[in-house]
């Protein structure tokens, strides 16, 4: 999608690929203390009702020292970011993740 913007839009549009891959590679990382696996099971964890994975992924971004614009990513695309601003890549990526979701959403 990104290249397809580049080729569309020229010099008009500026997008960091390694900003993007790293946010998208990066985006369900908090998934890793959302859940925990019980007995061959995904249940939500304690943390996880408490706090969604773009907030906890987030926060373990910036832990690592992670640049800002890959913790805006993970905190901004899931529906978390509807409301606030998101940049090219974050808008790239939050696409990018709802066409891979929505077709299982039943």
């Amino acid at each position: 999608m990104a290249k397809r913007m580049q080729a569309n839009f020229g010099d008009e549009i500026r997008i960091d690929m390694d900003i993007l891959i790293a946010g998208a590679i990066l985006i369900d990382v908090g998934k890793l203390l959302e859940y925990d696996l019980v007995d061959g099971k995904l249940i939500t964890s304690s943390a996880g009702k408490l706090v969604r994975h773009p907030f906890s992924g987030a926060a373990l971004a910036a832990r690592f020292d992670l640049p800002p614009e890959v913790q805006h990513i993970i905190a901004t695309h899931s529906k978390e970011g509807d409301l606030g601003y998101r940049s090219v890549e974050s808008i790239i990526v939050h696409h990018a993740d709802f066409v891979s979701f929505e077709p299982f959403k039943s």
